[in-house]
């Protein structure tokens, strides 16, 4: 997508993210892919990032929220069980949506991409990410990307595996 800027989500952009989510929500829904669904993730969830300056929002040209994602170093209990290759504390990808309309148009990967840069920033060599076993779509590219398989783990709001990748960040 041509002239998309990512950066920290303002606070008066909430509803504008969490409406986005509800979009997306809504077509993973009718592509067979229930990883999320009305209880998971909530508003709550986006709040709370965007009040640590954790949420990041990804614009089109004319200023309209086209993706968003969490990008902090809080690792999943459950990913400590994990043969991780490449030392931590790693940069963890969250929550990473993008509006229907516009996917399929590099979003995803501009956000992948940047959050690499903000690791890079922060000097972390390493970048992890989780989803669905379901969501073959968001597995291609974490694969497209350079991110390597790790291992699975399993949470309560779904039956199936969450696959687990990680990438290493040149510094």
């Amino acid at each position: 997508m041509n002239d998309l800027s990512i950066r920290r989500a303002a606070p008066g952009e909430l509803d504008a993210v969490w409406a986005l989510v509800g979009r997306a929500v809504a077509d993973m829904n009718r592509r067979g892919n229930p990883q999320w669904g009305s209880a998971y993730p909530a508003r709550e969830h986006y709040a709370a990032a965007l009040d640590r300056g954790e949420l990041y929002a990804a614009a089109d040209g004319a200023g309209r929220i086209v993706g968003c994602a969490v990008f902090n170093t809080d690792e999943e209990p459950a990913y400590a069980a994990l043969p991780w290759t490449l030392p931590g504390p790693a940069m963890v990808i969250h929550k990473l949506a993008v509006d229907p309309a516009a996917q399929r148009q590099g979003v995803a990967s501009a956000l992948f991409a940047f959050c690499e840069a903000l690791a890079r920033a922060a000097g972390l060599h390493t970048l992890r990410v989780d989803t669905y076993s379901l969501n073959t779509r968001m597995q291609a590219l974490i694969l497209r990307q350079g991110f390597s398989p790790v291992g699975e783990v399993h949470f309560p709001v779904n039956p199936l595996p969450y696959p687990c990748f990680e990438k290493a960040v040149e510094l």
